[in-house]
């Protein structure tokens, strides 16, 4: 199945394909570190290092992948999946 566009998309049967495309945008998240590094931090310092900084990690759900395809929560995407 090729799917091309929100439309594609929309008109595609259920099938194998379909269903690993919409778990594929429920799934996509962004990963960032917001630590306060300050400028010339040595990122290749690891725990246990003088100077280390402890990364801050957070995650956010890739809407921007996914409102192409005419979803603007992962709730629209897990209701196609039902």
């Amino acid at each position: 199945m090729l799917i091309n566009t929100a439309t594609d998309l929309q008109d595609a049967p259920s099938s194998a394909e379909h269903t690993a495309f919409l778990t594929n945008l429920l799934n996509d998240f962004i990963i960032f570190d917001d630590a306060p590094y300050p400028e010339g931090y040595d990122r290749a310092l690891v725990e246990g290092d003088v100077g280390y900084i402890a990364p801050v990690i957070r995650t956010e759900w890739n809407a921007g992948a996914a409102a192409p395809w005419g979803y603007n929560n992962r709730e629209a995407i897990e209701a196609a999946l039902a």
